[in-house]
């Protein structure tokens, strides 16, 4: 299954999700980036903003949403994306995970339950 994920930076931090701590998830009370499958008929970009809008209520722009990288990973084709995020964390409604905070890369770096990838992806951003 192909995946897409989305970098949210507000203030030269970055938006992550603790996701919830389901076994029958991937990954689960990790702290990783929003995003998920990409679906049938539907491009990298249309599932990331649908993916946003699930996760957060939130509708991104989407001249505004910038592929940063395309990679195989274990197998799984993902696309990653960045853009900033415009309105404050109290108007976004957290649908899926247990937890939302802004981290700055330093932060990023020195947390120790994070999804496999998050820190190697987090080094490219400039």
């Amino acid at each position: 299954m192909a995946y897409a994920g989305v970098i949210l930076f507000k203030s030269g931090k970055i938006l992550l999700q603790l996701r919830d701590n389901d076994k029958k998830i991937l990954s689960p009370g990790k702290w990783g980036i929003f995003g998920g499958g990409i679906e049938e008929n539907e491009t990298p970009k249309e599932a990331a903003l649908r993916e946003i809008k699930e996760e957060l209520g939130l509708v991104l722009d989407l001249e505004k949403l910038n592929l940063i990288i395309k990679i195989d990973f274990d197998g799984e084709e993902r696309h990653i994306f960045k853009t900033e995020l415009l309105p404050s964390l109290s108007e976004l409604k957290l649908e899926e995970g247990s937890k939302m905070q802004l981290f700055s890369k330093e932060e990023i770096n020195n947390l120790e339950n994070t999804v496999q990838g998050l820190k190697e992806l987090i080094s490219l951003l400039n």
